[in-house]
């Protein structure tokens, strides 16, 4: 009985429990962005767990990482709910099959039979697409939040044709795959419509095809083809509009791309708005079409037209609006618009305007550029040659429209020529130009006239032969070089010119022409000359059948170098173009004429008889009135008055000989001023055109001075030297290798006897003689008066050091020396010399011994100087 009653008990709990229904969780708030999102529920009541999502009706997404809600905060009656799953959220996705499951606060037990759409889940948020489908289909990209996370996953829900889908491209089970970035196929189709991201519809986002797009328009006749994209297939979904008026007569030539207008027959030029609607989606911008005016002819004129200009064609004029007036341009000129009619239009262009060329016509309505089938252009006002005149070096242009400006040129162009003249002159009239012809090589070459870039036609003109003799032929042998001007070209071997100088009866043959380069602008030839002088020198130039009529001078006389014969008799001037007639010759010296003196003549050398001057002058000749270019300087032969020292007295050492006279300058070999003494060479210290001043290198006396001009002879003297002079008497120096003293004096000789008289002995002296005078150092010659014991010589004097290997211990004595037959003694002075005392010396008695000098009293004095007087008389007698 006992266990009836459990069972009885047993079956009504598991009957109660199998009947119980949990209520589905309803939020009432959602909370998300593209990273989280939180759902808020009413406490108390079911909330979520966790998400079961499907890939198709009966199949969970077997991939899915784990995920959970987390329920645990709950403020006041409200309960958050935050999803948390292991991947990223750009991997939520499912279908409206997927489940939820959820749960009660009273009880653990989980519930998972709810549907997905129970739940207020975050929607499509930050939704972009990367373009437009054209109306011809295709893929575009579409990124956003939560895009698969109820729909799909591979189809796309859509309004396009009522209820569709579009294709989603991708595998949504590959965990890489990035659910809000997906790839989606549009069909062709045009218009609007609206995508939904779920699979019921509940969230719409609108949508279109691309806007149809115009990218030319052709006509051809009476059809106006439109070329573009996005026109689709349906004629019944296009509309056309020209100017806000609906076009029917149309079909689509090309799916999508192409769309013809039939019978178009406008009359009216200028601009015509173009709008295309494809299922009630315009254009983004009315396309601008020109319907242009043609031009098909046009008019010339003249500055003397009034500048009228007549342009026939179609579309001239606006039949709809008198008011729409074209703008009229040719070349860079506006021309006035006056009137015109559909078929004829005129303007009136300024008649001072310069003109131009094949000028490019342009009528223009509203910003539409005329057509030109005919490629017609208008020429007005262009500069016209009819002649051409060349006559003394200028050339005469004559036509119409040369005008008056500056930006005008004429150009040369021939063999060898291509040149722009910008100098000229115009006159009044405007008829005629003016310009100097430059030197050209070539009679022949063509000439046009440009002004404003616009060109006349093209004239051939003529210049007569011309020459320009370049130098001057010498009298003998000459060859005259002449510059040949506009002669015929090409050059010829047989176009050998001739020339004929004066009444001669022959003409001499000349070289054939040639350039002296490829750029030069003249020919040259060569002619022989025959033997002449003077100046402008009439002749006669022929080449071919053209003869030239000029004149040339002879070279003028030029002196090389002049001789002097011997014995000074006569001068020889050396150099050419003298001439031989003496009638013919004039010589000016210093502007006197010393024609009288001539003694000899020949071209190339002249002699006139010795002048009566020694003064240097310029010589001038003049040959048949040709003068002399440059002047020769003459220079006369040296002429020496004397030798002038001062009672024919010199100084010993470095013997100074002074000679006085003129032009001693002299370069010419044959008369060079030299000075011998003792039949020896001297040194030259001083030499101007008056004076000569040289050094003797010999200390012999008496001196035999004589003087040569040349190998000639001239003054000579007998010089005697000076007496010497002793200056200074410094302290004898005493050093262990003996005593030496440096004698200071004038006119000193290397011929002499010294010595040192001390108490005790005797001791000689060798000297060595140092002369002070040198060519750097100036001697005044100029001194007429000179004393017999005065020599003016600056800064310094001779010099004399003796010296001996003797050791004296004496500290004064007696210096003698013996010049010749003149003798000098003086008291002189010896440094003391001391000997370094050695260790043992300390222990001497401080013996003086040597350290004391000897003194002489003066009687011993008297007695020494008469012994030293009788030895320097002994050895001078020996």
């Amino acid at each position: 009985m006992e266990q009836k009653i459990i069972l009885l008990i047993l079956f009504l709990f598991l009957h109660f429990k199998s009947g119980y229904s949990m209520y589905r969780p309803l939020s009432v708030d959602a909370i998300f962005d593209e990273k989280s999102f939180t759902l808020v529920f009413q406490t108390p009541g079911s909330y979520p767990t966790r998400l079961i999502l499907h890939q198709n009706k009966t199949t969970p997404r077997y991939e899915m990482a784990p995920n959970y809600f987390n329920c645990s905060l709950v403020i006041g009656n409200k309960r958050y709910c935050t999803f948390h799953s292991d991947e990223p959220f750009s991997r939520l996705w499912g279908n409206v099959y997927s489940k939820i499951c959820a749960r009660e606060e009273s009880s653990p037990v989980e519930d998972c039979t709810f549907n997905y759409s129970a739940l207020d889940l975050p929607f499509v948020t930050n939704l972009k697409y990367n373009k437009k489908p054209g109306t011809s289909g295709g893929d575009i990209i579409i990124t956003g939040n939560y895009l698969r996370s109820r729909g799909g996953p591979n189809s796309l829900l859509t309004t396009f044709n009522y209820i569709t889908s579009f294709d989603v491209k991708g595998n949504f089970s590959d965990p890489s795959f990035d659910c809000n970035n997906i790839t989606v196929t549009v069909p062709p189709g045009s218009g609007n419509f609206e995508f939904a991201f779920d699979e019921v519809g509940d969230n719409l986002f609108p949508f279109s095809y691309e806007s149809p797009k115009i990218s030319s328009i052709v006509s051809n006749m009476q059809t106006l083809t439109i070329n573009g994209d996005n026109f689709f297939t349906d004629k019944k979904l296009v509309e056309i509009y020209f100017d806000g008026t609906i076009e029917t007569n149309f079909i689509i030539s090309v799916n999508h791309t192409q769309i013809q207008v039939k019978n178009f027959n406008r009359n009216d030029p200028g601009p015509m708005s173009v709008n295309i609607k494809i299922n009630e989606i315009s254009t983004e911008k009315n396309y601008i079409y020109c319907i242009p005016a043609a031009i098909i002819t046009i008019s010339s004129l003249s500055n003397y037209s009034d500048g009228i200009v007549t342009i026939k064609g179609e579309k001239l004029s606006s039949t709809l609006n008198s008011s729409f007036t074209p703008s009229i341009t040719i070349g860079n000129k506006q021309c006035t618009f006056i009137k015109s009619t559909t078929n004829e239009l005129k303007c009136k262009l300024d008649p001072n305007e310069y003109g131009g060329r094949d000028l490019p016509v342009n009528v223009n309505f509203g910003g539409c550029n005329s057509i030109n089938p005919n490629n017609v252009s208008l020429t007005y006002n262009i500069p016209t040659l009819s002649s051409a005149s060349y006559l003394n070096g200028l050339v005469t242009l004559i036509g119409t429209h040369f005008g008056t400006n500056n930006e005008s040129f004429v150009q040369l162009n021939g063999i060898g020529i291509n040149l722009k003249i910008d100098q000229f002159n115009v006159s009044s009239d405007g008829k005629s130009v003016t310009f100097k012809l430059p030197l050209l090589r070539c009679s022949l070459f063509n000439i046009t006239f440009t002004r404003l870039n616009v060109t006349s036609n093209t004239i051939l003109i003529s210049a007569s032969l011309s020459i320009n003799v370049i130098n001057k032929p010498n009298v003998s042998n000459g060859t005259l070089n002449i510059e040949i001007y506009y002669m015929d070209c090409p050059i010829s071997q047989s176009s050998e010119p001739s020339i004929t100088v004066g009444n001669s009866s022959s003409a001499t043959k000349c070289s054939i022409p040639l350039l002296q380069s490829f750029t030069s602008v003249y020919y040259e030839t060569k002619c022989s000359t025959p033997f002449g002088t003077g100046i402008n020198k009439q002749f006669i130039f022929k080449l071919n059948s053209e003869m030239v009529r000029n004149e040339f001078s002879y070279a003028p006389p030029k002196v090389e170098r002049s001789k002097f014969s011997k014995g000074l008799f006569n001068i020889t001037f050396h150099g050419n173009n003298f001439g031989n007639s003496i009638s013919l010759i004039q010589v000016y010296f210093n502007g006197n004429n010393i024609s009288s003196e001539i003694l000899a003549l020949k071209d190339n050398q002249l002699t006139i008889k010795t002048l009566n001057s020694y003064d240097n002058g310029l010589i001038n000749i003049i040959v048949d009135g040709n003068n002399m270019e440059s002047l020769f300087n003459l220079t006369f032969p040296p002429v020496i008055y004397g030798i002038i020292n001062k009672d024919n007295k010199t100084i010993a050492c470095g013997g100074i000989i002074t000679v006085s006279g003129k032009n001693l300058l002299t370069n010419d070999d044959d008369f060079k001023v030299k000075v011998l003494a003792n039949n020896k060479n001297t040194t030259i210290i001083i030499q101007d055109e008056n004076i000569l001043i040289v050094r003797v290198d010999c200390n012999e006396s008496p001196l035999f001075v004589s003087t040569f001009i040349g190998d000639n002879l001239g003054p000579n003297a007998i010089l005697t030297y000076l007496e010497p002079k002793i200056t200074v008497i410094p302290t004898i120096k005493n050093k262990k290798d003996g005593i030496s003293i440096r004698i200071g004096g004038v006119s000193l000789s290397d011929t002499i006897y010294a010595s040192l008289v001390l108490s005790s002995e005797n001791v000689s002296l060798s000297c060595n003689l140092q002369c002070s005078l040198s060519p750097n150092e100036t001697f005044y010659y100029s001194n007429p008066i000179i004393s017999s014991s005065e020599i003016d010589i600056t800064n310094s004097t001779d010099c004399l050091l003796c010296h001996s290997i003797s050791f004296v211990n004496e500290t004064s004595g007696v210096l003698y020396l013996q010049f010749g037959s003149i003798s000098y003694h003086y008291d002189v002075k010896i440094e003391e010399f001391l000997i370094p005392i050695s260790p043992s010396s300390s222990s001497s008695n401080g013996s003086e011994g040597s350290s004391k000098s000897s003194k002489l009293s003066g009687g011993q004095f008297q007695v020494l100087e008469l012994v030293v007087l009788m030895v320097l008389v002994l050895s001078l007698v020996v």
